[in-house]
């Protein structure tokens, strides 16, 4: 199983030669929990690297309140708007993008599973391992000065008859909403489930799984969703906190959590809004699970605790 990371050096060589068929698009999908962090200004003032564009994870995503009446922050988009918006970076079905972010910034597994999750060919989208810092300390070349990124907002999706030109655009896959939580609960509390039932894994911190620390969301219960296991997902990176560890440790610390990577049943993978969950995915991923068994619960913890009717657990 080809893995999903390109290491820096493989990266600037790509951007060397971004022109040849079929093109190369870099993407900045950069993202920040922390409002002191502006990752959208961040990418309009630069430094950024040439050529790219902004990938904006809350906007990118199911918005309104037809299609997402509790206004939980970037859900999967339609497939109508992914493909439009790939229109509008000139990506098609043909082109490899390669995905990366600002230092500190955790949300870049989360882009490359919307991509696949999308439609877009799994072997033509890779994530860069290592933040825009690694690469400008690499020698790599970047450009400084305003830029405008597209918003959703400016680019509405057309309608009539237009055809977008990115044909590959899916309804998403292996994501899972609260529905199918509550039967995975209801079955593990019955003690009905089968072979199939699915594992969840959530990658919020220990303190929050267990309800000690507070939510960064204000209001918003602790706990954790019965029956779930907890890998924190910065436990899964070494001490750079930006480049996953290598399989034989991750392989490990999912079983120390008692999570079984190589498990027939289906793996859930939550956490507070479902970005870091995608952490999770990609690690399984990268230890050589077959992808098509994992998938990411796209309202995570935000979406279960804001629901009264839905049990939490607290540990003392």
């Amino acid at each position: 199983m080809k893995s999903n990371l390109l290491s820096i050096s493989e990266c600037i060589q790509r951007h060397q030669s971004s022109s040849s068929s079929p093109p190369t698009v870099f993407l900045d999908g950069s993202w920040h929990l922390s409002p002191s962090r502006n990752a959208r200004q961040e990418y309009e003032s630069g430094p950024r690297i040439p050529g790219a564009h902004f990938f904006d994870i809350d906007n990118v995503a199911t918005q309104g309140t037809n299609d997402n009446k509790t206004k939980l922050p970037h859900m999967m988009p339609p497939k109508e708007l992914f493909a439009h918006v790939m229109d509008e970076f000139g990506i098609t079905s043909n082109t490899n993008v390669i995905l990366y972010g600002t230092e500190g910034c955790f949300s870049i597994p989360r882009v490359l599973y919307t991509f696949k999750a999308m439609g877009h060919p799994i072997e033509n989208v890779k994530m860069m391992n290592g933040s825009l810092k690694d690469w400008m300390d690499a020698g790599g070349p970047v450009e400084w000065g305003w830029k405008e990124s597209m918003k959703v907002d400016n680019h509405l999706v057309p309608g009539g008859d237009y055809v977008s030109r990115y044909d590959k655009a899916v309804d998403a896959r292996n994501v899972v909403n609260m529905d199918k939580i509550v039967e995975l609960v209801q079955n593990t509390k019955n003690g009905t489930g089968t072979d199939t039932t699915g594992v969840i894994v959530d990658a919020r911190s220990k303190g929050r799984f267990v309800g000690k620390e507070p939510e960064p969301r204000k209001g918003l219960r602790g706990g954790h969703i019965p029956g779930a296991f907890n890998v924190p997902f910065d436990r899964l990176l070494k001490d750079d906190k930006k480049t996953l560890r290598s399989k034989e440790e991750m392989v490990s610390i999912f079983s120390n959590a008692g999570v079984d990577v190589y498990t027939e049943k289906d793996i859930i993978c939550s956490c507070g809004s479902g970005v870091t969950a995608c952490w999770i995915a990609l690690a399984l991923e990268e230890c050589g699970r077959d992808p098509s068994r994992t998938f990411v619960y796209d309202g995570s913890w935000i979406e279960w605790a804001s629901d009264e009717r839905n049990p939490v657990v607290k540990e003392d």
